[in-house]
């Protein structure tokens, strides 16, 4: 049992080390080629934090672990909006763009629904996963592409650093003094390497560490993986709250929970054919990750600022949610008394 939990650890350190080496190595390529750091962060940034999801999610769909997989993409979503935004805004309260609240958060709640919606008859199946996937594509072509487009520019020897620049100057300078790009390709190999490395450890031990306790692989999907696979975001995010450069938390949480509603779900469901959903996923876990999405929305709203005692509350919300996905309310332990399917 205690291998099973430092394999555990051990997974998800390597998962956080190959998603850094993918994303710092893809970076550096970029800037040394001469790309904007926004169409970095847009793309680059935005999708490297998100593979570990993807990636576990996949290996514990096609290694039969659905639960995991299913588990890993809502309980991130979770964390991404009650400890990862809350501990941004502890840290420095944070203003938001307009966009980000009439656009984005609004999308995301309503693909939350959407994939509520799908999951009523108890499994996500493949035709579902496709829509969800080309939901995405379709959301990036039309919301992000635009401003990928606008703004690609050769950059110019003198940088003007703005709020949306995920990069340091430290990294810009780098990147431009390199001669040879073999070290960022390389750099980039060895970090997917150790998202697949690192997804195999993941999901065997955590399959391992359910059956030894005899709980739900849902329960350890949505805690323990969850946490693990969200520590890019986490760590991207405290870092723009300590240079104060609060949308681009704001935009790595809400641009994650969409990749991680359409794609890491969407994706295993085309691979595997279905991903089944258990029932009281449905009673309580669905709820608690719309519920958050819809919380949020008229936080940020008002004043276009999260502050911290709403920071504070959204990780009290994190908490109360570990706390109760453990030990579930008794009407859960019967959904079938209340679900009509």
């Amino acid at each position: 049992m205690l291998l099973n939990v430092l394999i555990l650890i051990g997974g998800i350190l390597i998962l956080y080390l190959g998603a850094e080496g993918m994303v710092r190595g893809a970076k550096r390529l970029a800037i040394a080629i001469g790309v904007h750091p926004l169409i970095v962060g847009l793309t680059i940034v935005a999708f490297g934090t998100s593979m570990p999801e993807l990636v576990v999610s996949v290996t514990a769909a096609l290694r039969g672990s659905p639960a995991i997989a299913l588990g890993n993409a809502i309980g991130s979503n979770v964390a991404n909006l009650g400890l990862i935004l809350g501990v941004s805004a502890l840290i420095s309260p944070m203003r938001v763009e307009d966009r980000t609240v009439r656009l984005e958060v609004p999308v995301s709640i309503f693909a939350g629904v959407f994939l509520y919606l799908f999951a009523g008859n108890l499994e996500i199946s493949s035709g579902e996963g496709f829509i969800l996937f080309f939901g995405f594509i379709g959301f990036f072509f039309i919301a992000v592409f635009p401003q990928v487009v606008k703004s690609f520019r050769v950059l110019p020897k003198e940088l003007n650093l703005d709020l949306e620049n995920p990069l340091s100057q430290e990294e810009i300078n780098e990147a431009r003094a390199r001669q040879s790009w073999v070290s960022d390709v390389l750099m980039m190999a060895l970090g997917i390497a150790g998202l697949v490395l690192g997804a195999d450890f993941t999901v065997d031990s955590a399959t391992a560490i359910a059956l030894d306790f005899g709980i739900s692989e849902m329960v350890i999907g949505a805690s323990i993986v969850a946490l693990g696979t969200s520590l890019p975001e986490l760590s991207i995010s405290v870092v723009a709250a300590l240079r104060n450069e609060p949308d681009i938390s704001v935009g790595n949480v809400i641009g994650s929970n969409l990749f991680n509603t359409l794609i890491v779900i969407g994706v295993p469901a085309v691979i595997t054919g279905y991903l089944p959903v258990e029932k009281d996923v449905l009673l309580y876990d669905f709820p608690v990750m719309i519920g958050l999405s819809i919380l949020v929305l008229p936080l940020l709203s008002s004043d276009r600022k999260l502050d911290r005692s709403e920071g504070l509350g959204l990780v009290c919300v994190y908490i109360a949610y570990l706390s109760l996905i453990i030990i579930r309310p008794p009407i859960m332990l019967n959904p079938e008394a209340f679900w009509p399917y």
